[in-house]
């Protein structure tokens, strides 16, 4: 079996970048280490392989079940991918994963992001869901 490509604590960093992006406020994380720690660094495989870098990213959340890990992972997707996350069907997965992260958490239309409120109409209208 391959190893993942990410490092050891992957999951910490995504539940960091979670908790961080939900609030960012009230949340005790020092916002100065979200970029340099849970971010930048994945930026170069996220280009060089995409689909590599969605499918072993999707592994990494696999045991999380919705958590804030889970989340973190599908701002991860948005923060690298940018609007070719909406064109990039790999990258679905972990988009809708956040999107019900939130929806479960009750969370108004007013919290989702622009790019989360497209993914959503897409979805409605295409029967994705």
């Amino acid at each position: 079996m391959r190893s993942s490509p990410f490092p050891e604590d992957m999951l910490r960093r995504l539940d960091l970048f979670g908790r961080y992006e939900v609030d960012p406020r009230t949340c005790g994380i020092d916002g100065s280490e979200i970029w340099p720690t849970c971010v930048a660094p994945f930026y170069p495989y996220s280009q060089e392989d995409r689909d590599g870098f969605l499918g072993n990213l999707h592994a990494a959340v696999a045991d999380d079940h919705g958590g804030f890990a889970t989340y973190g992972a599908a701002r991860l997707v948005w923060e690298l991918l940018g609007g070719e996350a909406l064109r990039t069907a790999a990258a679905w997965p972990l988009i809708d994963a956040g999107i019900e992260f939130k929806a479960a958490r009750g969370l108004s239309t007013a919290h989702f992001t622009g790019y989360e409120m497209q993914r959503i109409h897409e979805r409605q209208h295409t029967k994705e869901i």
